[in-house]
């Protein structure tokens, strides 16, 4: 007769969520993926996007955004080649005397294209019938869903155990987020990382991994406008 898992209540135990949750188990990887915060959209086309610094908005929020990782306690830094990413990271990395591990898989991903998938009404034979390389979309996405699993792989081998801060980008959070979650481009399309939000994923010894929370931004004093659309474009 086998005996009952001490971490779990007995009557949890005989439902199938017990039994699943017996077989997760700790040291538990805790991996954050955090947006970089505002940058200076105004000097843009006179630097380019990759060396675009932070905004004055953008410095305030990483102060802000600082108190939520000192919380969090982040053991390891990885940013993109971003400059935006990377001096959203600084300030923490400053104050613990981390170092910044830069990578380049983190860099953001363009899908400019899949915003003219706008039909949400649609079902998916209409939306191939309807929309022209559609299929060729969803093909392409789950193309970089296949690759951000691997990067997420990757770090959690490199880090088991370990408090991880990955600062990047919005539309690469969406992609990992989707690729956990399996969705198409519809779903990555209905989901928005705002600037200086935190994500997090919690994986157990086993690989078993789960999004603990989305978009957090607890840390800052305003909320963003209850209108996404607008919200995204502000961005």
């Amino acid at each position: 007769m086998k005996k009952n898992s001490p971490h779990i209540p007995r009557l949890q135990q005989k439902t199938p969520y017990g039994k699943t949750l017996s077989k997760i188990r700790g040291p538990y990887t805790r991996i954050y993926l955090i947006r970089h915060c505002h940058p200076d959209y105004k000097v843009k086309e006179i630097v380019g996007d990759k060396k675009m610094p932070l905004s004055e908005l953008g410095l305030k929020q990483r102060k802000l955004l600082q108190k939520k990782l000192k919380q969090i306690k982040l053991e390891k830094l990885y940013a993109s080649e971003l400059t935006r990413s990377q001096q959203t990271a600084e300030y923490y990395a400053q104050k613990t005397k981390k170092r910044i591990f830069i990578d380049k898989r983190l860099n953001e991903v363009d899908w400019t294209e899949w915003y003219k998938v706008q039909y949400f009404n649609m079902s998916s034979k209409t939306r191939v019938k309807k929309i022209e390389k559609y299929k060729e979309m969803d093909k392409k996405m789950y193309r970089l869903q296949e690759k951000v699993r691997r990067l997420l792989a990757d770090i959690y081998k490199k880090n088991k155990g370990k408090r991880v801060g990955l600062f990047c980008h919005g539309n690469l959070i969406r992609a990992m987020v989707t690729s956990i979650l399996h969705t198409d481009v519809i779903g990555f399309l209905s989901l928005e990382i705002y600037q200086s939000s935190v994500t997090k994923l919690v994986v157990d010894k086993n690989g078993y991994i789960k999004i603990n929370y989305i978009n957090n931004i607890g840390h800052l004093p305003h909320k963003p406008d209850e209108d996404i659309f607008l919200s995204a474009l502000n961005q």
